[in-house]
């Protein structure tokens, strides 16, 4: 598109294309030709959040059919977030009330007649301006654009759609300059009033909280005080009997945002707020922040997964969590529960500076080495919500069934939660005030069983993004949420933010026991607002017995709870990547003995491609509601079973296991123009596993991609890709698709192998415009792997047998060595290999969550029925004193997410350090 300018209608008509001589012909308030106006179809994808259009989806409803023996349909409206796909077949979309077609014109016309019409003040005014193709916000565009606009921050500018857009505040003089500029922007046009405020503040919770954004051209202490005074002013019009109140976040996309809470009428407000003369030049984006609660509405879940009873290969070689530290914010930890309590050091609290909150750091406790206090200092309610997660995670009673998946690790604690409130107070930004704090006390992995109800790339997803992507080292996971149905009925798209991220594992529930082939009804459905694969996994998913807190507690109580949800699910799947983390750490990879010397730190990405590489599907028609293909929206890749991709020397030794994911040398892509990774892989067949079960290839890649835009329809960044081409001729794509997959940043190719048939696998770039970007893989089947080739072993990647350099720690000098060597010669090498002594009883039979023999990835799942000591409490709901569904918060705290203004605005840095890797010349200089 050209770029033009003019200030007077004579001048615009005078140099019209065809095109633009249409549009006077039905816009004579025009001031500025089409050419200079994004068109309507790139405008919608450019401001998803202040799209003009929302999708009305018909759902079936499940066994239900009316008079005439046809299937009833239900009609869900989605408020914003929805792409078309989601509505193909199912529903339309319906144009927002304020933008509709009006005087004879398309929405289309009106659209480009409203924004043509604008009459620029010649004070600073709003302005969404994009990049022309090809043009990059590096140095030499800040250079020759600041001279222009001397407070441009072009880190503003985010990727969208493969091109890059801000918001920009400019004075008329401003923009008139930039006019010269046409080799750079595509266009820049004012921000239309009308489509300022999102559609979901008018369908939200009428105390539901908004938030005003503006850019970082603006005051955003002027801007404040100018709304507060507002307020001031209609306190009877628009707040609540309560009144209202205004924070500053220090999040924004592009600038700051005000929140507002106490509101009565938040769309009368908002509306209000960008017809104000002097505030709504202002805003670019007024959107409600949908209630954050937390997923733990359903009965009793059982609290292990994996195998058959008495077979916990990770727990029985001694990989319990010893050394791993977890980050989780919740409700409320009740650190005086028996599954958490220290005799020798009591939990207390001294002020954090940083929050200005009470704060418990001490990494000799035996469990909580961190509490953030940020909501409070304690879980304060029966049957807490945060003390049944942390439990799930790693809770650890001497003799109990009811212990965690990695009992031996330890827990860093945020503190989110207000006793007996219903919602969350989660902090403004969780990149520099809630992960940072866990990160600190070394836990590289961090679980949150919360959420609201927005399918979109929300502040909170862009944050997990954000964080993730400065610390690839990091894992995040979320709940995906318990809309997905409602026993009748199943609702696609019902994914919750910030499960909604692309950097986290976002975990849906699946049933248990005699059902564990199925996906819990409630589980909420992908997929992501931009056709991601969401949820990526799922985890056990009905009746979990996990740690019970008290209101008042003592030293050492002891009790357990049942509870149900995606919340449930979630910790499982994190108590679970720790012991993957533990296995990469201690160095059983790739020998399958603990052996120090090849232990190395993995990247968040490797784990994550390690729990996306070992779901097993599910067959039902529950978890294939949305379609046949494989992985889906219903299930992501199925449910997570660990030792189907990590395995040990003397189990399943012939299986073969490749990872690349070593956060100190992490493999990267700079550009696209980098050559493709191969590595080739001959087939063994498909039978390298016991008991006739076969196993599939699999491939998986992830990484942490550059974070997008809030108010991008495609969140995708840097784009790799991965394939699998046979010697045979035949190639596999991933994702279960026939082509590269443009959209997801976790990919994965699984197929049947061909016996004898040599396999390469590649890993290109197709776009990397923020790089370097990282990236980590994992391949498993029947081959012989390139780290450990075929070596008498069975030709898998074990069988030789790796000395535990740890051991050697405790053997002293010449006679240390010659002992050995005779343990060496004398066939005592299951222990100097890493074969641990078996856990004592009270461990071992802690069994899993499923009876029965070990999945293979090509069977079926199912279940011979519960095991004895699972922590299964029975069918019925055990959880008496389960949260009520109906708390409001006390003392008139604020609900929700409410975003608390940090103490401190240089937070992003005040806990990062330097270290020694590649990348710290250039994005992760902030690691620790």
């Amino acid at each position: 598109m050209k770029f033009l300018f003019t200030t007077t209608v004579a001048a615009v008509l005078s140099i019209a294309s065809a095109s633009d001589r249409e549009l006077s012909s039905y816009c004579p308030g025009a001031v500025r030709v089409e050419s200079t106006v994004i068109p309507y179809a790139d405008y919608v994808k450019f401001q998803l959040p202040q799209a003009t259009e929302y999708c009305m989806q018909s759902v079936k409803i499940t066994d239900v059919v009316d008079d005439e023996g046809s299937p009833t349909y239900s009609t869900v409206t989605y408020a914003n977030g929805f792409n078309q796909t989601m509505c193909e077949g199912k529903g339309t979309w319906t144009v927002r009330p304020e933008f509709k077609a009006s005087g004879g014109l398309t929405t289309e016309e009106k659209y480009l007649c409203d924004v043509a019409s604008v009459v620029l003040p010649s004070a600073k005014n709003s302005y969404l301006a994009l990049l022309a193709d090809g043009v990059v916000p590096d140095e030499s565009f800040k250079d020759r654009v600041q001279s222009i606009v001397s407070d441009l921050d072009v880190s503003k500018f985010a990727p969208v759609n493969g091109g890059f857009l801000s918001f920009l505040s400019l004075t008329s003089e401003e923009y008139d300059n930039l006019s010269n500029l046409a080799d750079t922007f595509s266009a820049v046009q004012p921000v239309l009033d009308s489509l300022k405020v999102a559609p979901i503040v008018s369908s939200a919770p009428a105390d539901s909280p908004i938030r005003i954004s503006t850019d970082a051209g603006w005051d955003s202490s002027v801007f404040k005080t100018e709304i507060e005074a507002f307020v001031s002013a209609n306190e009877a019009t628009y707040c609540s009997s309560d009144g209202c109140a205004a924070a500053l976040s220090e999040f924004s996309s592009f600038g700051s945002d005000i929140v507002i809470t106490g509101l009565e009428d938040a769309a009368a407000f908002a509306t209000a707020i960008v017809s104000d003369a002097t505030m709504g030049p202002k805003v670019f984006q007024i959107e409600a922040d949908l209630p954050i609660f937390m997923h733990n509405e359903e009965a009793a879940w059982i609290t292990q997964s994996g195998n058959k009873t008495d077979h916990t290969p990770f727990w029985d070689h001694g990989i319990t969590g010893t050394g791993i530290t977890v980050g989780a914010a919740d409700s409320g930890l009740d650190h005086q529960s028996c599954y958490f309590f220290d005799s020798n050091k009591a939990v207390t609290f001294s002020n954090d500076p940083q929050l200005n909150v009470g704060i418990w750091e001490d990494t000799g406790h035996r469990k909580v080495v961190q509490y953030v206090g940020y909501a409070g200092n304690d879980e304060g309610e029966n049957g807490g919500h945060g003390t049944h997660v942390v439990g799930s995670i790693l809770g650890d009673r001497v003799d109990d069934v009811h212990d965690g998946m990695a009992y031996n690790a330890k827990i860093a604690f945020y503190d989110i939660g207000v006793a007996n409130a219903e919602y969350l107070n989660v902090p403004g930004n969780l990149a520099t005030d809630m992960f940072p704090y866990a990160k600190r006390v070394n836990a590289l992995l961090h679980s949150n069983s919360w959420g609201s109800a927005s399918n979109s790339m929300t502040g909170d997803a862009r944050q997990v993004d954000q964080y993730s992507w400065d610390n690839q080292d990091f894992l995040v996971l979320v709940a995906a949420g318990n809309s997905g149905g409602d026993g009748s009925s199943q609702f696609p798209g019902s994914l919750g933010a910030p499960a909604t991220a692309k950097n986290c594992v976002s975990v849906g529930a699946t049933s248990n026991g005699d059902e564990d082939n199925d996906l819990a009804y409630f589980s909420s459905r992908g997929p992501a607002y931009d056709n991601r694969i969401k949820p990526d996994v799922v985890a056990p998913g009905y009746f979990i017995s996990s740690a019970n807190s008290v209101t008042n507690p003592t030293d050492n109580h002891c009790s357990s709870v049942g509870m149900a949800g995606t919340s449930m699910a979630t910790p499982v799947t994190a108590g679970i990547a720790a012991l993957a983390q533990q296995y990469f750490e201690n160095g059983w990879y790739p020998s399958g003995t603990r052996k120090g010397s090849d232990g190395f730190k993995p990247m968040g990405a490797l784990l994550k491609a390690v729990l996306i590489n070992g779901g097993q599907r599910l067959t039902s028609s529950m978890a294939n509601y949305q379609g046949s293909s494989f992985p889906n929206f219903d299930q992501g890749h199925g449910i997570v079973e660990l030792d189907a991709t990590l395995n040990f020397a003397d189990t399943f030794k012939e299986q073969g296991l490749y990872v690349r994911g070593d956060f100190a040398n992490m493999p990267s892509f700079s550009s696209s123009s980098d050559a493709p990774v191969t590595e080739k892989f001959t087939s063994t067949g498909t039978s390298c596993v016991p008991d006739g079960q076969t196993k599939e290839f699999r491939a998986t890649l992830v990484w942490h991609d550059y974070p997008s835009a809030t108010s991008t329809s495609k969140s995708l960044v840097n784009d790799l890709d991965i394939k699998v081409t046979g010697s045979d001729g035949n190639v596999y794509f991933p994702n279960g698709g026939s082509g590269r997959d443009d959209t997801n940043n976790a990919e994965s190719v699984v197929f049947t192998p061909t016996e004898g048939v040599e396999y390469t696998v590649e890993i290109s770039a197709d776009t990397v415009t923020q790089g370097p970007q990282p990236y980590a893989y994992v391949v498993s089947g029947c081959f012989s792997s390139p780290d450990r080739p075929e070596d008498g072993g069975g030709g898998g990647i074990f069988g030789g047998g790796g000395i535990d350099t740890d051991l050697l720690m405790y053997i002293g000098g010449g006679v240390g060595a010659l002992l050995l060597l005779a343990f060496l010669i004398l066939g005592t090498i299951k222990l100097l290999a890493g074969r641990t002594p078996r856990q004592p009883k009270y461990k071992v039979k802690r069994a899993s969550a499923y009876g029965g023999q070990r999945k293979s990835s090509n069977s079926s799942r199912r279940s011979s029925g519960f095991a004895s000591a699972t922590g299964f409490t029975g069918q019925g709901y055990a959880g008496a004193q389960n949260k009520s569904n109906s708390h409001r918060p006390a003392g008139g705290s604020i609900p929700l997410n409410t975003r608390r203004p940090s103490a401190n605005k240089g937070s992003k840095t005040k806990f990062h350090g330097k270290v020694q890797n590649q990348f710290n010349g250039k994005k992760w200089e902030g690691m620790v």
